[in-house]
């Protein structure tokens, strides 16, 4: 389907279940039976449940290890930035990881969006203004800190621009040029973010549900010369008609079959080199576990 095959032996699948991105107990959604960040912390359980739906991969897999302490030291937010040191932590680890590696291409499972700025980075080290990345998303995730919402994701993909707490960017092997990023899906034209995408220069193509916005992707592809992707896949994108599992906004998301047919069409188009699958929350399993837990089972 596409040049890259998730269960090649030069991919690296990447597991990174962080929940700290999503600033606040109430982030997620509604489990009035949990305790305190319980909804933040379905998006610890999401990444598991991908790697084990997901088609057997014969090449490396790796981990990266992530914190559940919903302390307040834990989860302090510090210059603008929801529970920042550990973020930083946890970003520096994935990328060790990544790094020791070396892999040709990079699928992530993650948690919340933030998840990609490691392994994107990593990827715009090794292939340079040559990669390009497809950010498939309802929010625009362009934020800076000082912004009024602090979590992390809602930064990421400035930060993988060049845009943000310099310690973040810092830390980071190499940035993407915004001229290399393309916006596909966005539905909050309200997020303070957006003032920035667009001082930024960040493109952005409507949800696809016609060959002339596929055509749009294709076109902008070829004129930034990039021979190479990386597709970075907020689940709350989709309609949740095909898929519930997140946060959407109902029933005018991007249907699966469109996002099925932009990958595809990409992968003809150019070599895919890193894929995220981010912000799957699975409330309903984490109301099941609740309710296990008071069975006598």
């Amino acid at each position: 389907m596409t040049s890259m095959h998730p269960s090649g032996p030069g991919s690296l699948r990447l597991i990174f279940p962080q929940w700290q991105g999503a600033a606040g107990a109430a982030a997620v959604g509604s489990l009035p039976a949990g305790p305190p960040h319980q909804t933040q912390l379905s998006y610890h359980l999401g990444p598991a449940l991908l790697e084990l739906l997901s088609p057997e991969h014969d090449g490396p897999a790796a981990y990266v290890p992530v914190s559940i302490d919903t302390s307040d030291e834990a989860v302090e937010t510090v210059d603008g930035i929801y529970a920042r040191g550990t973020v930083l932590h946890q970003l520096r680890e994935a990328l060790a990881l990544v790094s020791e590696t070396a892999p040709d291409s990079v699928v992530t499972f993650g948690g919340e969006c933030s998840v990609s700025v490691a392994p994107f980075s990593y990827l715009a080290s090794q292939y340079g203004t040559d990669l390009a990345v497809l950010w498939v998303d309802a929010h625009p995730d362009t934020g800076l800190p000082g912004d009024s919402y602090t979590g992390f994701r809602s930064m990421s993909l400035a930060t993988l621009a060049g845009e943000g707490d310099a310690e973040f960017i810092d830390a980071l092997p190499a940035v993407v040029p915004p001229s290399n990023i393309l916006h596909v899906g966005l539905q909050d034209w309200q997020d303070p973010g957006i003032a920035n995408k667009q001082r930024m220069g960040i493109a952005s193509v409507g949800i696809t549900d016609t060959p002339e916005d596929t055509r749009r992707i294709v076109d902008w592809l070829a004129l930034t010369g990039a021979a190479k992707l990386a597709v970075h896949v907020d689940l709350d994108v989709l309609d949740r008609r095909d898929f519930s599992g997140s946060t959407g906004n109902g029933t005018r998301g991007m249907r699966a079959p469109d996002l099925l047919r932009i990958i595809d069409v990409l992968g003809d188009a150019g070599e895919i080199v890193g894929l995220t699958l981010a912000q799957h929350a699975p409330l309903e399993l984490l109301r099941l576990g609740g309710l296990l837990r008071d069975l006598p089972v």
